[in-house]
């Protein structure tokens, strides 16, 4: 193994980097129009749908003004719609299309290749320490 990889900070960066690289290839071949970014924010959507941007921000961990240009993407290829909210002229909710709908299935099958991918050759035991870790990272960050 190169000799970086003795830091588990470059380590983890270029792991992260294939898995981005891999994952982006993966969305272009299914000819999906979105990127590895737009996955996250669609996954959250699919698992619950027409919420304020506020609180999409929260699931996905991202910031408003990140989530927007995401949004606006999403907008264009009509993944997404943003729909008024009722008595609050300032608020809207953030809503999936048919057409996300449409290929939903899709999107889960890319994940699931991808996910196969990056675990191959890794024991139920090992991908259950490497969630764990992961998280803890996460939460210490």
């Amino acid at each position: 193994m190169l000799e970086i990889f003795d830091s588990l900070c470059i380590l983890l960066a270029k792991a992260e980097q294939k898995h981005f690289l891999y994952t982006k290839k993966a969305l272009e071949e299914a000819q999906l129009e979105i990127s590895p970014g737009q996955l996250v924010v669609l996954y959250a959507l699919y698992k619950k749908d027409n919420i304020s941007i506020s609180e999409l921000s929260k699931n996905v961990f991202l910031d408003n003004s990140t989530l927007t240009g995401l949004i606006d993407r999403l907008e264009r290829v009509n993944f997404v719609k943003r729909v008024d909210v009722p008595h609050d002229r300032r608020s809207y909710q953030i809503c999936l299309t048919d057409k996300a709908r449409e290929v939903e299935s899709k999107i889960m099958q890319v994940m699931r290749q991808v996910e196969n991918k990056m675990l191959e050759n890794c024991s139920e035991s090992e991908v259950i320490t490497l969630r764990s870790v992961l998280k803890r990272i996460f939460t210490n960050f």
